[in-house]
């Protein structure tokens, strides 16, 4: 790492730790991320997965804790960095999408935005910015495709930028990126005591339901949506290509299941942000049917848990993690709850669509 020729912070000392990693269960996690030792902290992500299923743990409970090892290291990598450049201490990074809803498996890639509360010069912030998502990658949270990260500039800001710019992004149909799935709309602070961040997702939450044109472009991403199965109970699966016969869960069904959660819990103001939580209180308030969020929970935990499986096999293969499953290597159970997930989905998907929203 350079030297940092930016802005020097005022508020925290140079030596005092702002990504405090002493609280999680990762022993010398920040001494891995420090010499760089990366590959290490790969290695006992895999092993933590790998005992978590062996021993029957739920995919509910096992990306909770998942989400919350990367939390630590991407709370490390800060803390590494913020040696070089001190200035990071008085910044908080920003984890949409699945971080932010604890809902990370192994392979999910890391969506990240910075959330300043200084100027460093431009050039030594795009240095930083670049190192930190580099690391990331090196420990095991892939860079993302979407380009969702602090390295680029519209990724990171102080607080009225970033209230703007994300309000901005909602309001306009024009717009299109992967804000438009909502992904914004679901972020966790790390640190995660950042009063400021509370303040910003409230400040979002409230402009979105008062704006139900938002929530109405929300909906109409849905009205692509079409079910994976044929008329006749056959797979719809991929024609052409390295997934010919194959099924992308993750965009075929998990994706679908947390944009239409997410909207129904904007329209019914439910806190929580993780889509489990979620379904329960919809289905606590009569918002979803008591067998149609059993149905949900049920579909959510397949999917989740044939991810996690999927991801080992990648790991220990050595290859890059995917979403795919062929139908036709499916024992008649699973084949029977891959259907059930996909029918308990188009039935919220539909439910969703039907609503009123202005």
């Amino acid at each position: 790492m350079s030297t940092n020729s930016g802005e020097k912070p005022t508020v925290r000392g140079r030596d005092r730790r702002r990504f405090d990693t002493s609280g999680g269960d990762i022993p010398g996690l920040f001494s891995m991320v420090r010499s760089g030792d990366l590959t290490r902290i790969r290695h006992i992500r895999c092993i933590r997965v790998e005992e978590w299923v062996s021993s029957g743990v739920s995919a509910e409970t096992m990306c909770i804790r998942l989400s919350r090892f990367n939390r630590d290291v991407i709370a490390a990598v800060m803390e590494a960095h913020a040696e070089t450049y001190p200035w990071l201490r008085l910044c908080t990074v920003l984890e949409f999408g699945s971080g932010g809803r604890d809902e990370q498996v192994l392979g999910s890639d890391q969506d990240n935005g910075l959330l300043m509360a200084v100027s460093p010069d431009a050039d030594v912030l795009d240095e930083c910015t670049q190192s930190i998502v580099m690391a990331l990658d090196g420990a095991g949270l892939p860079l993302c495709d979407g380009g969702v990260m602090m390295s680029l500039a519209q990724w990171r800001g102080r607080y009225d930028e970033w209230a703007d710019r994300l309000m901005q992004w909602l309001a306009n149909p024009a717009e299109k990126g992967a804000w438009q799935s909502g992904l914004i709309l679901d972020f966790a602070a790390i640190p995660e005591t950042d009063a400021a961040v509370e303040l910003l997702r409230d400040r979002l939450w409230s402009f979105v339901q008062t704006k139900p044109l938002v929530i109405s472009l929300l909906v109409q991403e849905l009205m692509d949506y079409r079910l994976p199965l044929t008329f006749y109970g056959a797979f719809v699966t991929e024609k052409e290509g390295i997934w010919q016969g194959y099924l992308n869960i993750k965009k075929s069904v998990l994706a679908h299941l947390t944009n239409s959660v997410r909207i129904l819990a904007l329209k019914y103001s439910v806190v929580s942000s993780n889509t489990c939580e979620r379904i329960r209180a919809l289905t606590r308030a009569g918002h979803v049917s008591a067998n149609h969020g059993v149905q949900l929970l049920e579909a959510w935990e397949y999917v989740q848990h044939k991810r996690f499986a999927i991801g080992l096999e990648c790991a220990r293969e050595l290859l890059p993690p995917h979403n795919y499953v062929n139908p036709a290597y499916l024992d008649s159970e699973e084949k029977k709850q891959l259907k059930a997930s996909i029918h308990a989905v188009e039935k919220l998907v539909r439910l969703v669509q039907a609503g009123t929203w202005m």
